[in-house]
């Protein structure tokens, strides 16, 4: 008897490897942006081979979208607050955080995405910003389009903020930003024709 045949098998868990390569992406995509995360580390985080990424997602790009359109790690992270001032302050950490993530980039591209991409950057954002956008400009038959409002509004800040076109935009901080931009949130939350 060899010495590999006498060792037991080691059982596989196919759904147990998806789940620690999907939990470990997400902390490493939270700490480092998703160009830092690199699939070694998240390979060594999930305690898996991280050829195994490719064989469950097929692409760090796809665990990454994986990543966000997880269930299972939105209820963790419990509802986003329905307030206009919130996503606007999450938003624009986000992107000051200078990663060119997959969904960062077909937001920003001027190229009009495919019909797939549209449905993936909208499954993405409908949680953490147009949903509770929605929820916070109210019922009205234009609650969608005020909602829609807010991303272009802050994708257009983010966008020039980043690239550095507008110097007192790309210089300012975050927290003068919030301060300017805030009247356009309440009036985007209180609507046209508002007093």
């Amino acid at each position: 008897m060899s010495a590999t045949s006498s060792r037991p098998a080691r059982k596989r868990d196919a759904e147990a490897t998806r789940r620690a390569l999907l939990d470990a992406g997400g902390a490493l995509f939270d700490e480092r942006g998703y160009e830092r995360a690199t699939i070694r580390e998240i390979g060594e985080r999930a305690g898996v081979d991280p050829a195994l990424i490719a064989r469950y997602f097929g692409s760090k790009e796809a665990l990454y979208l994986a990543v966000l359109a997880d269930e299972e790690r939105a209820a963790r992270r419990g509802p986003f607050v329905a307030d206009l001032h919130a996503i606007a302050e999450r938003v624009l950490t986000r992107w000051d955080r200078s990663d060119s993530s997959p969904v960062r980039r077909v937001i920003a591209d001027p190229t009009p995405a495919g019909a797939e991409w549209r449905e993936i950057v909208r499954r993405v954002m409908e949680p953490g910003v147009l949903g509770p956008a929605r929820e916070a400009v109210g019922d009205g038959a234009d609650a969608e389009l005020r909602a829609e409002l807010l991303l272009a509004l802050l994708v257009g800040i983010s966008v020039t903020r980043a690239n550095g076109t507008m110097p007192a935009l790309h210089d300012v901080s975050r927290e003068e930003l919030l301060r300017q931009v805030a009247p356009l949130l309440d009036a985007l939350r209180a609507g046209p024709g508002a007093e």
